[in-house]
């Protein structure tokens, strides 16, 4: 028993106060970015994701709205925190899609830590009850007989729902004008008031909308109908064929953030995963799960940001 308590007070001495702060990872509590305000997607799964990381990390994760300008404040925010692992961003599509969009972009997602994906959200094309399309159908020959006449709605230039709807808008040769908003929750309540027409939203943020009647649905993007909505048809079933975008998550930190904290919230988020608990309320939220390694992460930032450059560049979108 002396013996050891003489080694551990020795290896006590040895470490450096970093090295030692990182072996007691984590001993206060962490702040989560959601990089888009209250009420929409991020928001929802990051409470939902802070919950199940605090009880596997065995500390406290508090969930810190930082919205605006399409999600790349807060992760400007995350980028420039201390590398020590108690700021970390719930990252998304949307910062691969900044890269190209934002011309004075102060940050790189690709050389932000990775920490382990978070899994897909398939996308609700939601319209407001008063527009008089039923279908993809309907809706595209309403587009071309008064190309100037709708709206559509995001929650900001720049997103995934920008570049998606833009696309749909390629491949469909139609037109409507682009609404941005600070959030996806502000631009719901246009919808649902009829001030735009038009929304292709994340179903954790449609869902609830869609389940109450406030909203139409007419098609989901992916490539895949979803199984709570089984009637509703893809995009690529209504007459878009090859049409397929989804939104994807992924937990990042700061640059230098030590490996052996990457390590232990990317063990925390597969722990998490694996729990039916928490996996079944993903789900139930209308996403899919996640979990796997920061490499993996890495390298699907790094294709989506290849991916939607060049739609970025097709739709002539930048944001100032």
């Amino acid at each position: 028993m002396k013996r050891r308590e003489a080694m551990l007070a020795l290896a006590a001495t040895t470490l450096t106060p970093f090295s030692w702060a990182q072996a007691k990872y984590p001993s206060q509590v962490v702040k989560l970015v959601a990089p888009f305000p209250p009420g929409g997607t991020v928001d929802i799964l990051s409470r939902a994701l802070a919950e199940a990381l605090g009880r596997e990390l065995g500390q406290a994760v508090v969930v810190d709205n930082r919205g605006g300008a399409g999600g790349t404040i807060g992760a400007d925010i995350v980028s420039k925190a201390p590398p020590d692992g108690y700021t970390v961003l719930f990252g998304a599509v949307h910062h691969a899609i900044a890269q190209s969009v934002y011309p004075k972009l102060g940050y790189d997602i690709r050389k932000m830590a990775p920490v382990a994906p978070l899994g897909r959200v398939n996308h609700a094309v939601i319209v407001t009850n008063s527009l008089l399309a039923r279908n993809v159908q309907e809706l595209v020959a309403l587009l071309k007989a008064s190309p100037e006449k709708y709206s559509y709605a995001t929650p900001g230039a720049g997103t995934m729902q920008h570049l998606m709807t833009e696309l749909f808008k390629s491949v469909t040769k139609t037109n409507m004008t682009h609404i941005p908003y600070r959030g996806s929750g502000p631009a719901m309540v246009d919808l649902i008031s009829g001030n735009t027409q038009v929304m292709f939203e994340t179903m954790p943020s449609a869902l609830q909308h869609i389940r109450a009647g406030s909203v139409r649905v007419i098609a989901v993007t992916g490539s895949q109908r979803v199984s709570y909505l089984p009637e509703i048809p893809t995009i690529a079933e209504s007459g878009a064929p090859n049409y397929d975008a989804t939104s994807w998550y992924g937990l990042f930190a700061p640059a230098g953030t030590p490996a052996p904290v990457v390590d232990r919230l990317n063990q925390a988020v597969n722990a998490a995963f694996e729990s039916k608990r928490f996996r079944d309320q993903w789900i139930s939220l209308g996403a899919d799960p996640g979990g796997g390694t920061a490499a993996a992460l890495a390298k699907l930032t790094s294709s989506e940001v290849d991916r939607w450059a060049a739609v970025a560049k097709s739709a002539n979108i930048t944001v100032q």
